[in-house]
């Protein structure tokens, strides 16, 4: 009883959020099966599941009621992740002479990230990419929007207003993005990495304010898979 009322208190939040960063640090850099995480990913939905501290609703009562921001939304997100952080930032970066670098660029160190993993279990960078896909399409948009937004914000959001318990989830889910290109350790690359902080922050604020408005996780999990989806699709 003593672990979950901590668990449901705004310290307690802001050290399982910690605690959840290192871990998944800890997995893309040193374990077997890095870059992909294991243990991570359970808790970041057994907690929420276990304290239940989200909100989910009647599906097809919220997206009648919420369609328009959701869909409002959606397309902000769209434009922001694949045209801002994506398209317009790599073209800053060819006009500055470092395009395709991916100490600099996000796209190039991805790449090289799935290149780097194919080597080590012995696949097509293509399947590596595949496996990567798999997870941010079935895992990401659940796990993720239960983590940060079910249980971080929905926790925050009943002792802070809004703006401290969007800022919060938002800030803790553009860092754990970052883990990723750490699988590259010593040679990561920063830059890269704080272009992806900065892309998932965003995005995680966009996901707290519909989760603000809708009251429940079905509109933001839509949203989530649909522009990791997108992002898929223009990449292969």
């Amino acid at each position: 009883m003593k672990l979950r009322t901590w668990l449901l208190s705004d310290i307690g939040v802001i050290t399982t959020g910690i605690i959840l960063t290192l871990i998944v640090l800890a997995e893309s850099i040193f374990p077997l099966w890095a870059p992909y995480f294991i243990f991570y990913a359970i808790l970041a939905i057994s907690i929420p599941l276990t304290l239940q501290t989200y909100q989910f609703g009647r599906f097809w009562t919220v997206l009648r009621t919420y369609w328009r921001v959701t869909l409002g939304i959606f397309v902000v997100a769209v434009i922001w992740d694949k045209g801002v952080t994506t398209w317009l930032y790599d073209r800053i970066l060819v006009e500055l002479g470092v395009g395709g670098d991916p100490f600099y660029s996000l796209s190039a160190a991805t790449e090289v990230l799935a290149e780097t993993a194919a080597l080590k279990f012995g696949i097509t960078p293509d399947a590596a990419l595949m496996l990567y896909a798999l997870f941010i399409l079935v895992w990401a948009p659940l796990g993720e929007e239960l983590f940060y937004r079910g249980y971080m914000q929905g926790v925050l959001r009943r002792s802070r207003n809004f703006k401290v318990a969007a800022l919060v989830s938002a800030a803790f889910f553009g860092v754990r993005h970052a883990t990723h290109l750490f699988f590259l350790w010593p040679q990561v690359p920063l830059v890269a990495a704080g272009s992806w902080v900065l892309s998932a922050f965003v995005f995680g604020l966009l996901m707290s304010y519909l989760y603000e408005k809708a009251r429940s996780l079905y509109p933001l999990i839509l949203v989530h898979a649909g522009v990791n989806l997108i992002g898929i699709m223009l990449s292969v």
